[in-house]
């Protein structure tokens, strides 16, 4: 889910368009950049709050409280589930370009 959200793989056509081969570095540089620290962040809250089930909601009722835990868990999927309607849209045009 984050790596799809945070490459955007419908922008892989429109960054190949405008700057080539050279795109992939830009994706390697922002990998490093964005999934390192994120990385180390998740697996954080993974062994601090290791006896926890339930991820994200969990990770927030025990930090900041039960009610900003819901406002957080909420914003989070909903806007996940509004960003996977946007890119489908953008991923079947990129496909139907190649194929047709």
């Amino acid at each position: 889910m984050i790596l799809s959200s945070i490459f955007g793989f419908a922008n892989v056509t429109v960054a190949y368009d405008q700057m080539g081969y050279a795109s992939i570095i830009w994706y390697i540089f922002a990998a490093l950049v964005f999934f390192l620290p994120s990385g180390l962040m998740f697996a954080e809250y993974g062994s601090a709050f290791s006896e926890q089930k339930g991820g994200i909601y969990s990770w927030l009722k025990n930090s900041i409280g039960d009610r900003l835990a819901f406002i957080g868990t909420f914003i989070w999927l909903a806007g996940w589930v509004i960003w996977m309607i946007s890119v489908a849209i953008k991923v079947w045009i990129s496909l139907s370009n190649i194929f047709f």
